[in-house]
């Protein structure tokens, strides 16, 4: 009874805003970013650093909340709750809405899948790590290690739909073992139960992963890129592997905003965007960050990426995966 009366109420608001927004020039007051997960991972120093950059281009203030939890999909449902006048904004890096709609068809949040793509920043590969203690050195160490004992190794991820948690399951089904899911809200935790032998395994995005890689507190079993990383020369891909074939993905840096953005705050923000992509010192901030920045920083090439992401998954892992 209350669910269409706050969508009225949401629209209403979205359309006075966005008739105040005309009235005056954009941005005219501060401009919030969420970050769908807890602060100090990959996503939040990504989005600090956008933050920045988008601050000085649109010479206004930028701050980032973080609302993590659910895999994304509450701080994402946030944003969708908001009035579209390019206020909040939302970093997203992978298709949690769209696997929730799949997980869940009949649920609300699920079938509103219709965020406004803004621009697409680039493209970081994830890194399958272990405990040391279990001393596995390859991915088709965990494959035999897993066969042996089916279900006993856990495998920690971000939360069900995240990108982290399908590449698991894409591995999962590619190699035909059984691991069991352990979700964080952050990053850190995840980091922290790792070291300490609570989980096992986890996919980590590449920043997170190399400065534990690197001090021997994680041991580096593959990268889930097509083609080894610069940063870990000496870690092979999955499609090295004899036991793990056809899993090929990554993490993406996207930024949407509300459903019914209007097209001429869509421009400002992706313009501004594509300044940062096309400026030297920006694109060195990414690449120290292990991000390969896109090529134009559009909403259409963030549309692609994400739609032939999720076709991916879609072939790895039909409608299912634990």
């Amino acid at each position: 009874m209350f669910k269409p009366v706050r969508r009225a109420l949401v629209l209403l608001a979205t359309s006075f805003a966005c008739a105040m927004a005309a009235a005056q020039p954009y941005p005219s007051r501060t401009i919030k970013i969420v970050v769908p997960y807890g602060a100090g991972g990959a996503t939040d120093v990504f989005a600090r650093t956008y933050a920045t950059e988008l601050g000085a281009r649109l010479k206004q203030t930028v701050v980032v909340e973080n609302v993590p939890g659910a895999g994304g999909t509450i701080g994402a449902q946030r944003v969708m709750d908001t009035a579209a006048d390019g206020y909040t904004l939302i970093v997203c890096t992978g298709i949690e809405f769209e696997m929730l709609q799949i997980a869940d068809p009949d649920s609300a949040r699920g079938r509103r899948t219709n965020l406004a793509p803004i621009t697409l920043i680039g493209t970081q590969p994830m890194v399958l790590v272990a405990r040391p203690a279990l001393g596995l050195r390859s991915a088709d160490d965990l494959v035999r290690a897993a066969r042996a004992r089916p279900g006993a190794l856990s495998l920690a991820s971000a939360g069900p739909g995240t990108s982290l948690h399908l590449a698991g399951e894409m591995i999962k089904k590619a190699s035909g073992i059984d691991l069991l899911n352990v979700p964080y809200k952050a990053t850190p935790q995840m980091v922290t139960d790792l070291a300490g032998g609570n989980v096992d395994l986890a996919l980590l995005a590449m920043p997170t992963a190399i400065p534990h890689v690197r001090s021997g507190a994680l041991v580096a079993l593959a990268v889930t890129d097509s083609t080894r990383s610069a940063a870990l020369p000496d870690t092979p891909t999955l499609g090295e592997s004899a036991s793990v074939k056809g899993v090929d993905t990554k993490v993406w840096y996207g930024v949407f905003g509300p459903p019914g953005m209007p097209a001429s705050l869509v421009q400002a923000l992706g313009e501004a965007s594509s300044a940062m992509l096309r400026d030297a010192a920006f694109r060195e901030k990414l690449l120290g960050m292990m991000i390969t920045p896109a090529q134009q920083g559009s909403a259409s090439e963030l549309e692609a990426v994400r739609t032939a992401q999720l076709a991916g998954f879609l072939r790895a892992l039909g409608t299912g995966g634990r």
